[in-house]
């Protein structure tokens, strides 16, 4: 019995000659074994081809490149021939952990350079678009990641000393407030630590922290009982938003009042709705307040504090950062033993 030969897919081109049987049925044989053995392609074989398109000026760390492309090749690979833009846009920041992001591009980019050339190989129309659409967001997920190592560049030295700039403004007007931001920019950043959150985010929970509450001082001369409370928040978070420098901590500014399983202010978020920095510095902010007292209410002793924050876990406080920093102060929760 003879097989008739399988067509060519469409949008296969092909040349003006008479069709030569054998040559279109082995066309037609080795599309189909590339589509569909090609995501179990040796993975060094891959490697190897996205190396050797590598720009020289990347191997300064050739360690990095060697586990950037094995990132690319079990995920970023994946993710555009899935031709999923969040898959695409995950996959890029798992990789971006070299020292510049010219040279999270650069593997990237040869990463994208070597599929294409094998999608051109087999005639993937599919493959090829889907590594030209993916090329655009790739490039919008490396300038912002860019952006942030330029302001992350600036920020131990120009920020810090543009919150504290700020903080002396404030305590001008209100020397106990300034000295609160401080007490809760320090524990939080130390509650974040105890998190193991890295030094950027150590970084942004303190200056957020030193700035939580700036929004209870309006202009000179008022106070926060001139406007609602819940107000403040708003009001802070529209301050930062106006400086450049400090804008990226408006979000946080505007959640510190945001309570873990509802109910909160000025948005109503809840559980990982709500920054993380601000669920940090909203544990951070309760502790200051309750040791420190006011004059409507005595200062508490710190286990008392502690207790009082444990009994809010769940409910106002995010509990895994109230088991940080329960641990971080040293506070072992009462237990009823039986006898």
């Amino acid at each position: 019995m003879s097989l008739s030969p399988m067509p060519l897919p469409p949008n296969v081109p092909t040349s003006g000659r008479p069709p030569n049987r054998h040559r279109r049925t082995h066309s037609s044989t080795t599309m189909i074994a590339s589509n569909r053995f090609a995501g179990y392609a040796p993975q060094v074989d891959a490697e190897k081809s996205a190396l050797a398109r590598v720009p020289e000026r990347t191997f300064a760390d050739s360690a990095w490149v060697t586990l950037a492309l094995k990132s690319c090749m079990q995920y970023l690979s994946p993710a555009i021939r899935s031709g999923k833009p969040h898959r695409i846009a995950n996959a890029v920041r798992a990789i971006a952990h070299a020292p510049t992001a010219e040279q999270v591009g650069d593997v990237i980019g040869a990463a994208c350079d070597s599929m294409l050339a094998e999608a051109y190989a087999v005639r993937d129309v599919r493959l090829i678009s889907n590594v030209a659409s993916a090329r655009s967001v790739i490039g919008t997920v490396i300038a912002d990641l860019h952006e942030r190592s330029e302001r992350q560049g600036v920020a131990p030295t120009l920020l810090r000393e543009t919150v504290t700039a700020y903080v002396q403004i404030v305590a001008l007007l209100n020397n106990r407030l300034a000295e609160r931001l401080d007490a809760v920019g320090i524990l939080a950043a130390r509650i974040a630590s105890a998190m193991g959150l890295p030094a950027s985010a150590l970084l942004e929970i303190e200056l957020a922290g030193r700035l939580h509450d700036i929004g209870t001082l309006t202009v000179p001369g008022t106070t926060c009982t001139d406007y609602p409370i819940e107000d403040h928040p708003s009001i802070g978070a529209s301050l930062i938003e106006s400086v450049p420098s400090l804008a990226h901590l408006a979000t946080i500014v505007r959640s510190h009042h945001e309570h873990f399983s509802g109910g909160g202010y000025p948005e109503g978020l809840i559980g990982a709705e709500i920054p993380l920095a601000a669920r940090v510095i909203s544990v951070a902010a309760t502790f200051v307040d309750l040791v420190t007292g006011s004059p409507a209410r005595e200062a508490m002793l710190p286990n008392a504090a502690c207790h009082e924050i444990a009994l809010r876990s769940g409910s106002e406080f995010d509990p895994d950062v109230v088991t940080a920093t329960l641990h971080l102060l040293r506070y072992r929760q009462r237990t009823h033993r039986s006898a």
